[in-house]
């Protein structure tokens, strides 16, 4: 079993230093919650987790953050960390939460609902619970029916957020259909261009109005993509020209990380193939890559918000790459 410094790297939130307020979000996720349990997609570096915490730190429920991780595939290592972030004899009089011990392992479904239900009332009255990383359990976990029976048993006052890169898995379904689960995704998590201006001016930099636009335009409201621009920009000296801002090496870092090399080698051959193409249907994508699974790697980008847009969707669908992922792979080209 590991050690307990890893359970406090599973329950340690982002620092908010140098954000911005985003009073919009904020007044989205309070009627949001009103479902009780709200999932968060969007591309890395979009602001999800920053979003959580911030609003966490405006208005302050009763709350536990849990980081998800490979490991909780197995739902014994879950459940027991998950036990260890609620339990703090500094904080709170609690009782330590049941085991998942291997005489449970046939009773799953009855053994998560008590477990839930007695997490839920040691956090009181009122509380909000994120689990940041859902996108980095595996697809085949048995841990997704544990969410699912979770979620169902949230009482009233009580609030999840769960924070991923797709969409919630198929194991909610019913919760989605049911209207238990609100989805909050890229298109209502980009920044606007008065949060990009403010971010800007955050971070110590003067742009002139036509450079925050055309940076605005870069960018599409992606925020790391912002912030690490502007970690290449001196900002000792106004930038009043785009030009100022021309250098994407950091950018191009973190998508080669996040996105080029998770993917694999047809995918990657895909994405080169297609770069020169501003938008694109799958047919087109297969005859320039000669890809025969064209369709079905543009759509698995898109659905695991890859920097990839549909901006249509009938009678076929057409694809766009964003900006920045573009010049990165035309750069790679």
């Amino acid at each position: 079993m590991a050690t307990q410094p890893v359970s406090l790297a599973k329950t340690t939130r982002p620092s908010l230093a140098g954000i911005i307020p985003r009073d919009r979000l904020y007044r989205r996720l309070d009627e949001a919650l009103g479902s009780a349990v709200v999932w968060m997609t969007g591309p890395p570096g979009c602001g999800k987790t920053t979003l959580a915490a911030s609003y966490l730190e405006q208005r302050k429920p009763s709350s536990l953050w849990y980081q998800l991780d490979e490991g909780d595939a197995d739902v014994a290592s879950f459940f027991y960390y998950l036990g260890l972030a609620i339990h703090d004899p500094g904080k709170r009089k609690s009782a330590r939460l049941p085991q998942l011990t291997p005489e449970y392992h046939a009773g799953l479904p009855a053994f998560t609902r008590r477990y839930f239900q007695a997490l839920y009332q040691q956090l009181g009255a009122a509380f909000a619970i994120v689990i940041d990383g859902y996108h980095e359990v595996p697809a085949q976990s048995v841990f997704h029916d544990v969410m699912r029976i979770a979620l169902g048993e949230v009482p009233p006052g009580g609030a999840v957020m769960l924070i991923s890169r797709t969409d919630p898995p198929a194991a909610m379904a019913r919760l989605r259909a049911n209207r238990a689960i609100e989805v909050i995704g890229w298109r209502e998590l980009r920044l606007t261009q008065e949060e990009s201006n403010a971010l800007v001016a955050r971070r110590g930099h003067k742009l002139a109005h036509d450079a925050l636009i055309d940076l605005y335009n870069r960018t599409q409201g992606w925020a790391a993509g912002l912030i690490l621009m502007l970690e290449q920009a001196p900002a000792h000296d106004p930038l009043a020209a785009p030009s100022d801002l021309s250098n994407a090496g950091l950018v191009f870092d973190y998508l080669a990380g996040e996105i080029f090399q998770k993917t694999d080698a047809r995918t990657r051959e895909l994405l080169l193939a297609t770069a020169y193409l501003p938008q694109m249907t799958a047919a087109m994508a297969q005859r320039i890559s000669g890809t025969d699974s064209a369709d079905a790697l543009l759509a698995e980008l898109y659905r695991n918000n890859n920097f990839v847009a549909l901006k249509q969707a009938q009678p076929q669908p057409v694809y766009q790459y964003h900006p920045l992922l573009r010049e990165f792979l035309l750069a790679r080209v």
